[in-house]
């Protein structure tokens, strides 16, 4: 039980790790994908503040301090900080901060050429190309600039070793007339370090590395109580099946909190219940069938002790009587034998029959065919000629002699109606109210057939052959003294 027991732990426990790494897998994905749309977000709004500055017409100064000048006064609180060189690396500008607030004027003091700042590091990030349109006067001066065009897609940008790759989120490079002047790397803060929101996230980060250990912790004992009560439970359904198996009676299991489980319960007690039934059967069944086996079989040992004691003359008479007696016990073998066939590997062959020769075929066989009174309302039935004839011989059979005393015909009708076809056989008679055996048991018979014997696997065999064909039978009490058995079975069957 106790490697029971883990397996269980082990799966409960691992299921809720495999939550937990789940969930913290979406939250991270998530915060990286609103990550990527917050720089993505940061430069595109940065390259169009560039665009608006340098063609605005307080804007004079095309070289680097101009545009140092124009780019510092750009009002977004989200961008850390940039690195302004020209396109030769031979000068270059640092401003404001990295994303984890280090100043880059510490990093970078002054105007510096990007070849001194020691190896440099390829990155492939966002970059955007303002091509910018100069118009001179007519005394070599600038009287107009526009923007061209503006192109943008990926390309593999030069920074200085000092900073980290993921520090820059991209760069704009500013061109006039086609060739390239000016490079401006673009630093922002990261959701973690922006003012407005690091503090909600890094709130956020701190209660899941609360929440998170406090959950494997409620998921452990969780996993140990779940798995105690299903080991426990586990347990007590194999002691009850145990007891079943020895043959020990009123076995329970202790009723749990889960339906399903109680279901278990309930289905063991059941299978107790119908065990003892089986049990109390199969006792009724040896003294029925020894009765009923022994009667003749003590008639004739009477009788040949009598022939040999010279009590009996050896006459045809005698003869007559023990052949008699050979023949019930001879019938109620066969009964015997018949019905375990039936139990054992029967199958019925299925046949269109004509319902009224079907009637008048069965009604052929009996001595006093006055005695049933049969009509049909369908054409044809569907089902094993032989075996239903068989069954229904049996039903007459019991329905003629529980008539008692009374003159009135039994009563036999054949139809079809809701997909089924439909037998009913009507007799006189009541059902004891004192009966309280099933019929359709082996060698149980109503108190009107006891007195005059049989096999008491009529009914049965009958139940029997209408289970093979997939239907059932029924036996009520109606009213006016009349009892009425129902055959019915699948017209598709």
């Amino acid at each position: 039980m106790r490697k029971l027991f883990f397996r269980y732990f082990i799966s409960i426990f691992s299921i809720a790790v495999v939550v937990l790494l789940v969930q913290f897998g979406v939250l991270l994905l998530q915060y990286r994908t609103s990550q990527d749309r917050w720089k993505n977000k940061v430069y595109d709004d940065f390259v169009v503040s560039v665009e608006n500055a340098i063609t605005d017409g307080d804007f004079t100064d095309y070289g680097l301090n101009g545009i140092m000048m124009a780019v510092s006064n750009i009002d977004d609180n989200r961008v850390s900080g940039f690195l302004l060189r020209d396109a030769s690396g031979s000068n270059m500008v640092a401003f404001g901060k990295t994303a984890e607030g280090r100043m880059l004027t510490s990093l970078f003091s002054g105007n510096q050429r990007l070849q001194d700042q020691g190896e440099s590091t390829t990155r492939n990030g966002k970059l955007t190309r303002i091509n910018l349109k100069v118009v001179y006067s007519e005394f070599g001066l600038v009287s107009d600039i526009s923007i061209d065009g503006v192109t943008s897609g990926k390309s593999e940008i030069k920074i200085p070793a000092m900073l980290k790759g993921q520090d820059v989120i991209g760069s704009i490079v500013i061109a006039f007339d086609g060739e390239d002047s000016f490079i401006i790397d673009l630093l922002t803060f990261s959701p973690r370090t922006y003012e407005y929101s690091k503090d909600i996230i890094n709130s956020c980060i701190k209660g899941l590395m609360f929440s998170i250990p406090v959950c494997l912790v409620f998921a452990l004992v969780a996993a140990w109580i779940i798995s105690s009560r299903n080991t426990r439970y586990i347990n007590d359904v194999r002691k009850a099946l145990n007891d079943l198996s020895h043959g020990k009676p009123n076995v329970t299991v202790p009723k749990q909190g889960n339906s399903e489980l109680n279901e278990i319960s309930d289905a063991i007690e059941e299978l107790d219940k119908d065990l003892q039934a089986n049990a109390k059967s199969r006792k009724a069944w040896l003294s029925s069938i020894s009765h009923d086996l022994n009667t003749p079989t003590a008639a004739m040992k009477m009788i040949i002790d009598g022939l040999n004691d010279g009590v009996f003359p050896a006459d045809e008479s005698t003869l007559r009587e023990l052949q008699v007696e050979n023949d019930k016990l001879s019938e109620r073998i066969g009964r015997v034998i018949e019905f375990s066939n039936l139990q054992a590997d029967a199958k019925p062959v299925m046949e269109n029959l004509d319902a009224s020769q079907f009637i008048s075929d069965v009604l052929s066989s009996f001595k006093d065919a006055q005695s049933v009174q049969a009509s049909a309302t369908c054409q044809s039935i569907r089902c094993d000629d032989s075996l239903m004839f068989r069954a229904v011989t049996e039903l007459l059979d019991n329905a003629i002699a529980a008539r008692g005393d009374s003159t009135d015909p039994v009563v036999w009708t054949v139809g079809e109606a809701d997909g089924c076809y439909r037998m009913e056989i009507t007799n006189p008679g009541r059902i004891p109210a004192s009966m309280d055996a099933d019929f359709f048991e082996p060698w149980a018979r109503g108190d009107w057939s006891r007195t005059s014997g049989g096999s008491g696997l009529g009914l049965p065999i009958a139940s029997t052959i209408v289970f093979l064909h997939g239907g059932q039978i029924t036996l009520t009490q109606k009213e006016d003294d009349l009892v009425s058995a129902v055959i019915s079975w699948p017209a598709q069957a």
